[in-house]
C-alpha cells in the first residue's frame, strides 16, 4: 500500500460525539499529543462552528502544546460555518454534504441540483484560502451510484484534493467499499478517504480493505469511540498498518493512548481486546504451548513487546504432556518417565476441579506423590 498517506483521527470531533462523552479542553490536548507520538498524520480536532467558543483556543494549543502538523476542521457546507473553518487557518478542512436522496430530502429540503451548487460553491471558496480541501460524502454508501459520481466530478473541477466517503450507518462490506473506492480511483485524479462506522462490526476491515483497493486515508478513533457502535479503531488499523504492512507507527505507544482515551471517556479495556488488551498474550492451550515453547512465531502474528505486552504461558486443564514437563522444569522438578502419564492426568484433573493452574506449592506436592 505505497499509495497511502496516512491515518486520520477523528477522537476529537466524530469520539466526542460518543453518548456521555465530553473531553475538556486539557483532555483534548493531552489526547491530540499522544496521537501525534504515535505517528498519526492526520487529527481533526473539532466541528468548525461559531457556536463553539472554544474551538480558536483548541486549535491554537492543539498546534503548540501537543505538536499537529496537519490539523483539520470538519465542516458543514454551510456559510457561517465555512467563514469559521476559514478564520482559523486549518492544514485541512474537511467539508462534508449529504448525498443519499435520503440525507438530502429529510437533513436538507433541497433538490440534488441545489446540493451540486451548494458543493461546487463552498469548493471553490475554501481552495482560495486553505491548502487542502477535503469533501466528505456523508451516507455515500446508500446514494444513487450516478450522483455519487456526479458529486465527485464537481468537486474534482472546483479543486478538491480529498474525497472522503463515509459509510455513515455502518452498512458497508470490505468487498463493497473496496470496488467503490477501486471505481472512483481508476476514474478521478483526486486522493480517496473513508470513513467507516461499526454498526455491524466491520469498521477496521472496512477501512484496512479500502486502503488494499487504494484508497489514501483512512478515518479511525482511539477505542472506536464514535456515534452508535462507533468508528474504525485507531489501535487495531494503525497496529495492523505497522505491524503487518511496514508502516512507522509507534506501536509500543498504542496500549498508553487507548488507557488515555478509555480514562477521559469512562471506557473500559477488556484483556482480550486486540492490540491493547493485556491478556492477548496469554496462552493455556497445550499444543498452543508446546508450539510456542519451539518458536513463538507459530501462534503469534507479532512480537508482545512491539505493543508493550508481554506473553502469559498458563499451564491449567488444557495443558499436554509437554506443557506439564515445561512447568516442572521452570520449578527444578523432575518425573520419572513410568509415571509421568499418571502425573500429567492428576494435574489436569485438579486443575479441572480448581478452575485455574496450580500454583508453585501444588505443583511440588503433586510431584512429591509421584516421586514417593
Amino acid at each position: 500500500m505505497e499509495h497511502v498517506r496516512g491515518l486520520v483521527d477523528s477522537t476529537l470531533r466524530e469520539g466526542s460525539q460518543t453518548v456521555g462523552v465530553a473531553f475538556p479542553m486539557g483532555q483534548k490536548v493531552a489526547l491530540a499529543h499522544h496521537l501525534v507520538r504515535v505517528g498519526v498524520e492526520e487529527v481533526e480536532v473539532g466541528v468548525a462552528s461559531p457556536l463553539d467558543k472554544e474551538l480558536p483556543a483548541l486549535v491554537d494549543r492543539c498546534r503548540r502544546e501537543a505538536g499537529v502538523n496537519r490539523l483539520a476542521l470538519w465542516c458543514r457546507c454551510r456559510e457561517d460555518d465555512l467563514a469559521c473553518g476559514l478564520r482559523l487557518a486549518p492544514d485541512v478542512l474537511s467539508l462534508s454534504v449529504p448525498v443519499s436522496d435520503l440525507h438530502i430530502a429529510i437533513k436538507l429540503g433541497l433538490e440534488r441540483a441545489a446540493v451540486v451548487a451548494m458543493v461546487a460553491k463552498a469548493i471553490a471558496k475554501a481552495r482560495d484560502a486553505v491548502p487542502y480541501v477535503s469533501l466528505g460524502l456523508e451516507d455515500a454508501t446508500r446514494a444513487d451510484p450516478a450522483f455519487l459520481r456526479e458529486i465527485v466530478a464537481v468537486a474534482c473541477e472546483n479543486g478538491v484534493d480529498r474525497i472522503r466517503i463515509a459509510d455513515t450507518v455502518g452498512v458497508a462490506t470490505p468487498g463493497g467499499i473496496a470496488a467503490l473506492v477501486s471505481e472512483l480511483r481508476r476514474d478521478f485524479a483526486v486522493e480517496i478517504g473513508v470513513h467507516m462506522h461499526n454498526d455491524f462490526g466491520m469498521a477496521t476491515a472496512n477501512a484496512i480493505g479500502a486502503l488494499e483497493a487504494g484508497a489514501h486515508w483512512a478515518d479511525v478513533t482511539v477505542l472506536g469511540l464514535g456515534e452508535r457502535a462507533g468508528n474504525s479503531r485507531l489501535e487495531e488499523v494503525a497496529g495492523y498498518l505497522a505491524l503487518q504492512g511496514g508502516r512507522s507507527y509507534e506501536t509500543t505507544l498504542l496500549p498508553g493512548l487507548a488507557r488515555l482515551a478509555a480514562d477521559c471517556s469512562g471506557r473500559k479495556i477488556e484483556p482480550h481486546q486486540p492490540v491493547i488488551g493485556a491478556g492477548i498474550f496469554a496462552c493455556e492451550t497445550g499444543l498452543h504451548l508446546a508450539g510456542l515453547g519451539k518458536d513463538p512465531r507459530t501462534y503469534e502474528p507479532y512480537e508482545p513487546v512491539l505493543v508493550g505486552a508481554r506473553r502469559q504461558l498458563s499451564y491449567g486443564a488444557k495443558v499436554g504432556r509437554q506443557g506439564v514437563v515445561e512447568r516442572l522444569r521452570q520449578l527444578g522438578l523432575h518425573c520419572q518417565e513410568a509415571h509421568l502419564g499418571r502425573l500429567v492426568d492428576s494435574f489436569r484433573v485438579q486443575c479441572l476441579a480448581l478452575g485455574r493452574p496450580l500454583h508453585d506449592l501444588e505443583v511440588r506436592r503433586l510431584v512429591a506423590e509421584y516421586s514417593s
